[in-house]
């Protein structure tokens, strides 16, 4: 498999993990911790969960070449190397959750949901401006596909439910620019700190920020309880820490930033195959069709269209398309005139030996 290949499989795989964000969220919700204090501790669990991993990594050599090998291994950063996953912690982590808790609150989950897949569209223009990525048909076509798909698959086709306010709809937006600029960040992190490095001064930096303009302890410490350590446990590994391994592994990959928002879109599919399967969501034609559309942009993002026209499957595909059915039986008529001409021998064709024989 091509390397940028398994980094979008790679980017694949913590969607889906991303998708079960909600099952943590309502279990946590449920005990009274507000969104801002559960999305602090959950960087904060990342990192402390993060943590053992690097120890393990660097007493295994997985630092970079030119770097030692042993428990600090991995920690070890320059103030220059830190600076890129400040940006991932700060803005592609704290303040997208903040803006977009910001939006929630201001015109609703649903219209929050909406706006934040802008992404897609922030990708392409940053990887045009900053990388020189090509903006090409497939991919236009791709972000439409992907933009329709989520708000179809969020809302079932259901927009009664939309609100408008300036703050609202421009904290949205924000949140999903930072969306974007979490794969540029992260691309600009991995490319001289292990994937695992990135991660972890992420989450450090951006549950230090949410901390501090959230406040979350007096939240969480009314609410603590055995079942709250677990929630915040699973939050902090399986979405947190275990799906941004993924996503910083893929990245380091050599990947286009214009396409990573596009497949990581596919946490929306997760999120709602989670809500159908967990919670017995209702799931209409609608909503099948947004998910149909969400990995068609998907394909379509990933798939080089010049390639495939050029394929030999594509040829014979063509050549039977094109295929004349008359002047075929036409021509074999002509060759057993004159096999009969030459040898005397008169050949009669039978069903079987024409599967044109009806339509001749």
């Amino acid at each position: 498999m091509k390397r940028s290949n398994m980094g979008y499989a790679l980017v694949l795989i913590a969607a889906l993990m991303w998708g079960t964000i909600g099952i943590f969220v309502n279990g946590i919700s449920a005990l009274g911790v507000s969104s801002q204090s559960m999305a602090a501790f959950r960087l904060l669990s990342g990192a402390v969960l993060m943590a053992p991993v690097l120890v393990f990594m660097g007493c295994q050599g997985g630092a970079r070449e030119g770097k030692a090998s042993g428990p600090m291994a991995l920690f070890k950063a320059s103030p220059k190397e830190l600076v890129p996953c400040a940006l991932v912690g700060i803005v592609g982590l704290a303040v997208a959750n903040t803006c977009y808790y910001e939006c929630m609150g201001e015109v609703g989950m649903s219209t929050a949901s909406v706006l934040l897949y802008t992404s897609p569209v922030f990708g392409v223009m940053l990887g045009r401006v900053l990388y020189r990525e090509g903006v090409t048909p497939n991919k236009l076509v791709a972000i439409i596909f992907n933009i329709v798909g989520c708000v179809l698959a969020v809302t079932s086709g259901d927009l009664s439910g939309f609100h408008f306010s300036t703050w609202g709809v421009a904290s949205g937006v924000i949140a999903g620019l930072c969306g974007a600029l979490l794969a540029v960040f992260s691309r600009m992190a991995t490319k001289t700190l292990h994937p695992l490095a990135v991660t972890f001064w992420g989450f450090v930096f951006g549950g230090c920020f949410m901390a501090v303009l959230s406040a979350p302890w007096s939240d969480v410490a009314a609410a603590m309880s055995p079942q709250l350590i677990l929630l915040f446990a699973g939050f902090g590994f399986i979405p947190t820490a275990l799906a941004y391994i993924f996503y910083m592994q893929g990245l380091s990959m050599d990947l286009e930033t214009s396409k990573v928002p596009v497949v990581a879109s596919f946490e929306t599919v997760a999120t709602v195959l989670v809500g159908i399967g967990i919670y017995a969501e209702s799931a209409g034609a609608i909503k099948v069709l947004g998910i149909v559309l969400v990995l068609a942009s998907i394909l379509i993002m990933n798939t080089d269209f010049s390639k495939l026209r050029n394929s030999v499957f594509v040829g014979h595909v063509a050549e039977s398309m094109t295929f004349k059915p008359n002047a075929w039986w036409t021509e074999k008529t002509q060759d057993m005139d004159l096999f009969k001409e030459r040898t005397g021998i008169a050949l009669e064709p039978t069903v079987q030996e024409s599967p044109w024989y009806f339509v001749r």
